[in-house]
């Protein structure tokens, strides 16, 4: 264990029946970062490190709205309004009482849209200070100034067996991570989305699902405990929320059957990405080619338990 300098006391952990504390072996603690704002909490910690681990994937301007460890609403665009507007609309009932992470600065026209609604915590790379006026008018809401934190090459966790390791799973996901299996080669736009949804999967807890059009998500399904039940879901988020009309779809783990894909098929899914590994991999591929749809494997499975 970590020398007891290095003991942060927390409010309480995840419940307030449960203590809670943080050894902290970086130069600067989390608390370094936050310039307004109630005391960080056990949950916000573990909230925020998900978040940061998720918004690393992307490098063009991008929103994303986090609950409970998993994203709700993501979506990148030419500015960080117009990608925060997008990330919001995309689930903005799960919205409520989340936090924001950007990749960006926050402007003053973008802190009203923040202010106009409750948020537990906002992250930024910057604020500038008309933004930060009217941000500090709501004395809990967290404000957390965070620059380029580089990424871990190993990840562990405590369980009743003891500390496992594993190294992180760095691989870029892009092009060469998506290898065609049906014959209809999707658009430059549909793989672009593709390699969208897929940087969010890596983040969803599995079984994982994300629908998404544009670069924006439309319907999340994640932490399901079988794949057609995680796309049900996020079929029926997409439909709430948004006009019908063509979209990607990222699994974070192989279909074994032909519901799920026939089920986008119905729904009007144009292409799809997903590791393989299945034994009906020929069945599902044989769908796709019957039904044009655009069908790629990923060079890995991307699970997060």
């Amino acid at each position: 264990m970590k020398s007891k300098k290095n003991k942060i006391k927390l409010r309480y952990g995840e419940n307030p029946n449960q203590e809670g504390y943080l050894i902290n072996d970086q130069k600067n603690s989390i608390f370094t970062y936050q310039i307004s704002g109630k005391k960080i909490s056990y949950n916000n910690l573990i909230d925020l490190d998900s978040g940061l681990k998720c918004l690393k994937e992307f490098l063009e301007p991008t929103s994303i709205i986090l609950k409970h460890t998993n994203p709700c609403g993501i979506a990148s665009a030419k500015n960080i309004e117009v990608a925060f507007n997008r990330s919001y609309k995309s689930d903005p009932k799960s919205a409520f009482g989340g936090i924001i992470l950007l990749n960006r600065k926050i402007n003053s026209k973008l802190a009203k849209k923040i202010y106009k609604n409750f948020f537990e915590m906002v992250v930024a790379l910057d604020f500038d200070q008309d933004a930060l006026k009217i941000l500090e008018k709501k004395k809990n809401l967290i404000l957390l100034k965070i620059p380029n934190i580089k990424k871990t090459t190993f990840e562990y966790r405590s369980t009743l067996f003891g500390d496992l390791y594993q190294t992180t799973d760095l691989n870029p996901i892009n092009r060469k991570f998506l290898t065609l299996v049906s014959k209809k080669k999707g658009s430059t736009k549909s793989v672009d989305d593709l390699i969208f949804s897929l940087k969010v999967a890596k983040h969803l807890k599995s079984n994982a699902i994300v629908l998404s059009r544009n670069k924006q998500t439309l319907g999340l399904g994640h932490g399901h405990t079988n794949r057609v039940d995680a796309l049900y879901y996020a079929i029926k988020n997409m439909n709430k929320y948004f006009k019908k009309g063509n979209f990607v779809c990222a699994s974070d783990g192989f279909f074994p059957f032909v519901d799920s894909i026939n089920l986008l098929n119905r729904n009007g899914c144009s292409a799809v990405a997903q590791p393989g590994g299945s034994i009906n991999d020929k069945v599902i591929i044989s769908f796709s080619v019957k039904n044009k749809i655009s069908l790629y494997f990923t060079k890995n499975r991307l699970f997060k338990h």
